[in-house]
């Protein structure tokens, strides 16, 4: 990794007729996107792994020295950066090594139809910026060979890299197939150390919809369940109000047929006399004392000793 430059304020160059800025015009929409898709998604939200100031950028000078042009790489990635936070103030508003602290560890160019010296002079700038990762990706192969070159500093020049893994910033990269900003095809994408891409702000509100439904989904399921077993419930309750509906039934049956069983054994034993506790008994609730009653009766020698059975 590149060791961060300390300079005096007054060492600072004076950059007043450095020219930072120009309006040149990007290559077509896809590497716009591209590049967009580089530098957009570290910022998105998603676990990167980089726990240290950053700046991911596309089309942004690179500045080395003010006796050198500039260099504008497609996309570039710095961290652990020392840079003032006034991103108006003209000396960051282009990447000058001196305010900044250090060179970026990766610069990325992404071939156009127009092929630029990717391969040529811009490999060597870079590895006289002390860059220490070059990409460059080839969608077309307009350069004839792989898509995806990537070179690692040694020394003062570059030299193939046989992966895409850069362990200083903890990142890598990889192409990935699928659809971002609704157009299909080969992405260039930062990943993980297994590979898997680094999600975008789309991305990740798409997994966080998708884990709501699934709690919906689960929470609707749950809810299904408990109006099934408040129905497994409710039709309980309404089978035991059954059985108490014949149970009452059938004890109100059974008390009926008690009183009229008493009723023939008083008037056959006291006659219309006997007939005076009918009201009396007709009142009492207890099938069992009904029911001693009945089974007494007979035995009795008169209404008081019956008054007795269910008075007691």
């Amino acid at each position: 990794m590149s060791e961060p430059l300390t300079l005096d304020p007054s060492q600072l160059p004076d950059i007043s007729n450095l020219v930072l800025e120009d309006d040149t015009p990007l290559d077509s929409f896809i590497n716009e996107k591209q590049q967009r898709l580089l530098t957009t998604v570290l910022y998105s939200g998603g676990d990167t792994g980089i726990t240290v100031p950053f700046i991911a950028a596309a089309n942004v000078g690179l500045f080395s020295s003010i006796r050198q042009p500039g260099v504008a790489p497609d996309v570039f990635l710095s961290i652990n950066i020392t840079g003032a936070e006034d991103w108006w103030e003209r000396q960051v508003r282009s990447y000058l090594f001196w305010e900044f602290g250090k060179p970026p560890e990766i610069a990325i160019e992404i071939v156009s139809p127009t092929p630029g010296n990717e391969l040529g002079s811009k490999l060597i700038d870079y590895a006289r910026m002390r860059i220490p990762y070059y990409v460059v990706y080839d969608p077309l192969r307009e350069l004839r060979g792989s898509t995806l070159r990537v070179f690692e500093l040694q020394n003062q020049s570059y030299v193939p890299k046989t992966d895409a893994w850069f362990p200083e910033v903890g990142l890598g990269l990889t192409l990935w197939e699928g659809e971002f900003e609704k157009v299909t095809g080969t992405w260039l994408r930062w990943c993980y150390a297994g590979g898997a891409p680094i999600p975008t702000g789309d991305e990740l509100a798409a997994q966080k919809n998708a884990q709501l439904s699934q709690k919906d989904a689960q929470l609707s399921q749950k809810d299904a369940q408990l109006s099934q077993k408040d129905a497994q419930l409710s039709q309980k309750d309404a089978q035991l109000s059954q059985k108490d509906a014949q149970l009452l039934e059938e004890q109100a049956r059974t008390k009926r047929a008690f009183i009229q069983m008493i009723e023939l054994g008083l008037r056959l034993k006291f006659g219309d006399e006997g007939l005076l506790l009918l009201d009396e008994i007709s009142g009492i609730s207890d099938v069992g004392v009904l029911q001693a009653i009945a089974s007494d009766m007979p035995a009795a020698n008169n209404l008081d000793e019956i008054r007795k059975i269910y008075q007691q």
